[in-house]
Parts: C-alpha cells; structure tokens; sequence
C-alpha cells in the first residue's frame, strides 16, 4: 500500500493537522489539497529524511527498524505497544492490512535513509529531552518558564531559554503536545493535549512543585503514567486484564482531568469516570493519589476551597470560561 492512496482516503483535517506539524509554514487549509500535502511530505523525507526520526520516540524507531526487515503482525501485547503503533499510524509512516503493519510502499526508501542517518546514542538523549519536556506538562499542565528551566537543570538537561523555543517549535513530536504561550506578562509551558491552562492558572492559588525523578517524567512522557510506581503498574496490569488498549487510552485521559483539576467528587469519579463499574472504581481509589494535580499538588480539595472565594452562583465563574458559576464549575466545588 502507498501512502498516497492512505492520505486521500483520510478525513481532509486529520491529513491537514499532520501536515501542519511537520511544514514551518503550512499553507492555508483551503489552499491545499491532499495531492499537494502528499508531495510536500514526500519532498520534505527526499530532502531531509531524518525528519522521519523527529516524529518518533526511540521505541518507535526500532519498531521502524523491524519492520524494514519483515511486517509484524498485530497483537494484543497491551496498552504502551498499542501506543507506539498508534503513533506511527497518525504520523502515517506505516499501515495495517490484513492483521499485519508494514511501512508505505512509497516511504520505505526515506526511512532506509533516515535509519543510515540514525546514530543511535545520539538520538537517545534527544529522545529524553522530548520526553521529559512533555512530561512536564502532563504532570503540571501549565509550567513557568523559569520553573521549567530549573527543573530541567535538575535532571541535568541545559537549554538556554532561545534554544528551548527553537527546539519546540521545530521538533514535530512536541508540536501537537506542548506550546509556549504568554499569559498575563508569564511565559509558559503548556500542554496541547489537556488544553486548559488558563483555567488551571485561574484555579492555581498556591502550588509547590511536585518531586520526581528523571525516570518518572520520562515515563509520564512517554505513557502518561509514571509506570516506575508499583502500584501504577499493577492498576495497568488491571485495565490490560478487564479493557481494550483504546479504552485504556480513552480512560486515562478522562482520570488524568478528573486528578489534575482535583475533582475529589467520589459520584463524579465513579458514575463520569468509571462509568459505575464497582471494580474499576475500587481499584482507581487505590492508584488516585498517584496521579498529578495541576491546581494545588498535596492537597486535597476541602483545603484547596479554604483558600479561595467562591463567586455566587449566577457570576461569572472563576476559571474563565465566561460561563455562569452555576453552569461551569459549581459541581466541582460540592
């Protein structure tokens, strides 16, 4: 299978958001069609190959490097190989026909060249850094720049503050997952995936930084999951066990929101969350702790509402939404 014939059975949009991360300057969505995008990729991996390598982890990678020797055939090996390979799909460098991947017909001599280009130790490092960078904002949704350039400093990770900026911008792993944005005079880290810093910044009124280790924060950027706590890895033993892989992903975006806004609403977290199954219920009440707060880390939420006032119920609410208290955040604060 070709890449072309894939990108003009695929929805405009998902094929135009690809598009925009790997073009500096992608052209208007209305001025270019699926053909054009299709040669500007094809032109981009002839020119620079190891673009290719700049949109995958090092898992992924080798995963690339098996599959220029043989396809692999799909198996349910769990939810982080369900997200390498899902990864790989998005960025369209391979495809699943009859249970089997393998890598577009049309690509395979750009990722032979992008794999000569690889040194191996190199890109490792590189890998970190990325990883770690979104970390952070999974773990913080929102950072200070200067905060992230301390933390960094502490994981023995040195950027100057251009350089970081450069490396976002240009890096297509991190441009669907972490921007940098200027909010009331403070620059920012943010998260792309959980795209609500303003409101977590509007709810953040005291906030001391969470201790993790270099390990932790690559595994939470790689796996949203800091997968070095035993008791994380034995709840994902659990999910594998009783959910599909895509359930999983889809489940872990929604507790990831419900701990980093703090809900701490037992009806919210066992009806919203986990939809009243009593087991899955049981076994997040024993992992919830686990997971990162972005509002207020190491407190829970009766101190939290201590520390703020409440609007009344028909004023504006306090995230920022422009809503009504009543229609917005209220249900949080119950």
């Amino acid at each position: 299978m070709k890449l072309k014939d894939t990108l003009l059975k695929t929805n405009k949009k998902q094929v135009y958001a690809f598009y925009q991360k790997i073009w500096e300057y992608p052209k208007a969505y209305e001025a270019v069609t699926r053909n054009d995008i299709y040669r500007n990729i094809i032109s981009l991996y002839k020119e620079d190959p190891e673009l290719i390598l700049s949109l995958c982890s090092m898992e992924e990678i080798h995963i690339l490097q098996k599959l220029l020797e043989e396809n692999v055939k799909k198996q349910e090996n769990g939810y982080i190989d369900y997200l390498l390979f899902t990864n790989l799909q998005n960025n369209f460098l391979i495809y699943l026909n009859n249970g089997e991947y393998a890598i577009y017909e049309d690509l395979v001599n750009y990722v032979k060249m992008a794999m000569n280009l690889l040194d191996e130790k190199a890109y490792a490092i590189e890998d970190v850094m990325d990883s770690v960078l979104i970390g952070l904002v999974r773990v913080y949704n929102a950072i200070s720049l200067n905060d992230v350039m301390a933390l960094l400093q502490s994981y023995a990770i040195y950027f100057d503050e251009s350089s970081l900026k450069r490396r976002i911008k240009k890096q297509a792993k991190l441009k669907n997952k972490v921007a940098i944005v200027r909010y009331k005079k403070e620059v920012y880290l943010v998260s792309l995936e959980f795209f609500y810093y303003k409101d977590v910044l509007s709810l953040r009124k005291s906030f001391n930084m969470a201790n993790y280790t270099l390990e932790s924060m690559i595994s939470y950027g790689k796996y949203k999951l800091n997968l070095f706590q035993e008791n994380i890895l034995n709840f994902l033993n659990f999910l594998e066990v009783h959910l599909d892989p895509a359930s999983i992903d889809l489940f872990l975006n929604d507790l990831i929101f419900y701990c980093g806004f703090d809900i701490n609403n037992k009806e919210i977290l066992y009806n919203n969350v986990c939809d009243g199954i009593e087991a899955l219920y049981k076994e997040v009440a024993n992992v919830i702790a686990e997971f990162p707060v972005w509002i207020y880390y190491g407190n829970n939420l009766h101190n939290f509402k201590e520390h703020i006032i409440l609007p009344n119920r028909n004023d504006p609410c306090l995230c920022g939404s422009g809503k009504k208290f009543k229609n917005c955040c209220e249900k949080i604060f119950k």
